[in-house]
């Protein structure tokens, strides 16, 4: 995947501090780096949070058993599936 972006004050001196400090090879390698670290961090506190609060059964419920996806399903069947069942 190609992105570009353009950072600007604080983002763009943290990249380039990266750089300078040899930490990365390059920017696009100090902003991949970064991102890592930023994905890492984030999926180490959901876990925590999975296993704070595990589900209770009206959470599944409350999901499982939403109103608004059966309507969504149900306009999906009339207007793609001719009102036919798959």
């Amino acid at each position: 995947m190609n992105v570009n972006l353009h950072l600007k004050g604080e983002l763009e001196r943290f990249v380039n501090n990266l750089v300078e400090r040899g930490i990365a090879a390059n920017k696009t390698e100090a902003i991949r780096l970064a991102l890592t670290r930023y994905y890492e961090q984030q999926t180490v506190q959901m876990k925590k949070r999975v296993e704070k609060e595990p589900l209770n059964q009206s959470t599944i419920e409350a999901h499982w058993n939403n109103p608004s996806d059966e309507k969504s399903s149900e306009f999906y069947v009339k207007r793609y599936l001719n009102d036919k069942k798959a």
